[in-house]
């Protein structure tokens, strides 16, 4: 089960313990008082039983560069503070670098959301804008034209009637044209997804071809670097369900699951063990608490998580 924010400590205290008991340098000292420790609180021994058992989940690299590290001589306080420091550059080496917004870009934008929240903006000739978690959106208006850059996240557009001034959303990877319409951009970091519900959408792509597909509502296509996907047919009440506080997944691969949570996380959830990854996940969550729908999922799955911060936490199978 995932813990709740406060556990976060516990976690911290367990990891630092076991990097600790590991180092080679623990003294007899050490390990009485880590069996103080353990004793104090049920929560510390599963909490030290689960930085075990997604010990033992990691790869060779990461073991022999935590050997290799651990092996070089190092004086003062700096030897005690250093097997945490390696503790964390394993995990880091299996779980990657974590994804860093371009801050600048972002604050930079007319409009934008933070981590779980969500904005509802309304534009000079009364289109309507709902902007999802941690999203950012420019807005370039004249008497000509009407043009928006989605520059991150997500948006839903509810777009007034105009002829003469095509409304515009420019993205990373091409852009769609309306007149009238409501629709939905998803801007990922590899594509961008465009979900059509009601009227009709242009969608193009700046890929050298400049191709251009035509959706119509219940309709979605995804735009690359490599040009537009496929068409496909979509329930567009689940694709939207955001606005209205939910997540909806129908038979979806838990890596996806978990990319999709940590658009409203203000850390990150990786998926420490490759074995879980195409678990298939399904239901409808209410994203105003997302620890409480990572703790479904858990639940669901049988699934064990271990908080390395306050920003982090894996997701393992445990082992029976």
């Amino acid at each position: 089960m995932h813990s709740p924010p406060v556990e976060k400590a516990v976690s911290d205290e367990a990891i630092a313990w076991f990097s600790r008991l590991h180092s080679g340098h623990a003294t007899p000292e050490d390990h009485h008082r880590f069996e103080i420790w353990s004793k104090l609180n049920p929560r510390h021994a599963e909490a030290y039983s689960d930085v075990e058992k997604f010990w033992a989940l990691l790869d060779d690299p990461a073991r022999r560069i935590f050997e290799q590290e651990r092996s070089r001589p190092v004086l003062g306080s700096a030897a005690r503070k250093r097997p945490a420091r390696l503790m964390f550059a394993g995990f880091a080496l299996v779980a990657g670098l974590l994804w860093l917004p371009n801050a600048a870009r972002f604050w930079a934008s007319d409009y934008h959301t933070g981590w779980g929240e969500r904005r509802e903006i309304t534009l000079d000739d009364g289109s309507r804008i709902s902007l999802n978690t941690h999203s950012a959106l420019s807005v370039d208006y004249s008497p000509q034209r009407r043009q928006v850059k989605l520059v991150e996240g997500e948006a839903y557009f509810q777009v007034t009637h105009d002829p003469s001034r095509p409304f515009i959303v420019i993205t990373t990877h091409g852009m769609a044209k309306v007149t009238g319409t409501a629709f939905n951009v998803y801007q990922q970091d590899e594509r961008v997804i465009v979900t059509v519900s009601e009227g009709r959408v242009r969608v193009s792509n700046d890929d050298g071809e400049h191709r251009t597909v035509d959706l119509t509502a219940g309709l979605q296509a995804s735009s690359d670097r490599h040009g537009i996907g496929p068409v496909r047919q979509v329930a567009v009440l689940q694709v939207a369900a955001w606005r209205n506080g939910l997540l909806v997944f129908e038979m979806r691969p838990l890596a996806e699951v978990v990319d999709e949570l940590n658009r409203y996380f203000p850390g990150k959830i990786l998926i420490a063990d490759p074995r879980i990854r195409n678990r298939i996940v399904s239901g409808a969550f209410d994203l105003t608490n997302p620890y409480d729908v990572l703790t479904a999922i858990e639940k669901t799955l049988r699934l064990g998580s271990l908080n390395l911060s306050s920003t982090l936490t894996l997701l393992y199978q445990p082992i029976r």
